[in-house]
This record gives C-alpha cells, sequence and structure tokens, in this order.
C-alpha cells in the first residue's frame, strides 16, 4: 500500500470518535452476561481424591520390587536419570492436576 494512503488512514483513524454510538446495547448485553463465577477453593472430596490416589499409588508402589528398578536406573544406558525423574514428575503432576487447577 502507498504511503500517502496509509497517512490518509492515520488522520482518519485519529480523527474518529473513541467509541461507536451503539444505543445502550453494550450495557445491555454485559448486564445480561451470568456473573463470574467464585473462584473455587480446595474442597474435601477433592483432598480425599488426592489421598486415594497417593494411598494406592503407596499400595502399588510396595508390591513393585524397588532394587532392581534402581539398579535399572544406574546401570542402563537406555534410561537415564532425567527419563525416571521425568516419569516421576508426570506422575506427581497427574496426582495434583485437579486440586491445583480448582485451587488456582
Amino acid at each position: 500500500m502507498p504511503r500517502e494512503e496509509l497517512d490518509w488512514l492515520e488522520r482518519r483513524l485519529a480523527g474518529a470518535e473513541a467509541t461507536l454510538p451503539d444505543a445502550g446495547f453494550t450495557l445491555r448485553v454485559m448486564s445480561a452476561l451470568p456473573a463470574r463465577p467464585a473462584s473455587r477453593r480446595i474442597e474435601r472430596n477433592d483432598w480425599i481424591l488426592l489421598g486415594g490416589a497417593a494411598i494406592g499409588s503407596a499400595a502399588v508402589a510396595a508390591q513393585f520390587p524397588l532394587v532392581p528398578f534402581v539398579k535399572l536406573l544406574i546401570e542402563s544406558s537406555q534410561v537415564t536419570w532425567v527419563g525416571g525423574l521425568a516419569m516421576l514428575a508426570c506422575m506427581a503432576g497427574v496426582l495434583l492436576y485437579e486440586p491445583l487447577r480448582n485451587s488456582l
């Protein structure tokens, strides 16, 4: 677009009113919208769910032989410490996602 046309457009926009007259339309629409829901805090049910998931995870982990898994992490070139930590971080994220989402 040539510079002259841009200058004309800039002059027109600079002289325009800040708002368009809408005969109260914006006010009517905004007043018809539902109120914003109050932010929800972590409820007791969220903690029960989180605790149940933690207990279940601990029960499964107690049945899993931990020593061979740690040896695999240390000795194996295919599974790195970063991979193991990423796996643990993902598990923690899954457990904490819903309570954190509800509290924020």
